[in-house]
């Protein structure tokens, strides 16, 4: 073979290459069948209905049970206690490590359970609502349990989601 044969060959070969790694042009993409006029929503099914509604008068009755016999029934047991029995016990022993401690409530033995229980220890203190924007009432106290497990809730919701930014910013950098 000579030389400008050689070369053409190689030539030919090299644009053959070069054509195969370009992409042919494609074609416009057709639309789609279905249109968003043809859409047409499916009912809900009746039984999942049911079942919701079950889901919502069960927890319904729970709760008016909770409130309506457990709580009442729990509060008796707490103030006869408190009157003579354990917790009537525990608060003469708090009364004594708080005298030892000069009634610092941080300070001396068994600090944490007196400044817990400092509403116990002196009843005639007038205690701030615990949320300051709704009227004081029984009901607005610290140790209502829906006022704490609301307060749980939110703040573990605030926190995943600081933890989910947290988490994102991460991963980007």
């Amino acid at each position: 073979m000579t030389r400008p044969a050689l070369r053409r060959a190689c030539l030919l070969l090299l644009a053959h290459h070069a054509l195969a790694l370009v992409a042919p042009p494609q074609r416009p993409r057709r639309a789609t069948s279905l249109a968003l006029s043809d859409y047409v929503p499916t009912p809900v099914d009746p039984a999942v209905v049911a079942q919701q509604l079950g889901v919502i008068g069960a927890s319904g009755g729970a709760a008016y049970y909770w409130w309506t016999v457990t709580v009442p029934q729990k509060r008796l047991e707490v103030s006869r206690s408190k009157k003579g029995g354990d917790i009537a016990e525990l608060l003469d022993e708090l009364e004594t490590a708080g005298e030892v401690a000069d009634g610092r409530l941080t300070a001396g033995d068994k600090r944490l359970e007196r400044w817990l229980l400092s509403d116990w220890l002196d009843p005639q203190r007038r205690k701030d609502p615990a949320l300051p924007f709704l009227p004081k009432s029984k009901f607005n106290s610290g140790d209502n349990p829906i006022i704490a497990a609301a307060a749980l809730i939110l703040a573990f919701g605030v926190a995943n989601a600081l933890g989910e930014r947290a988490f994102d910013v991460a991963q980007r950098v």
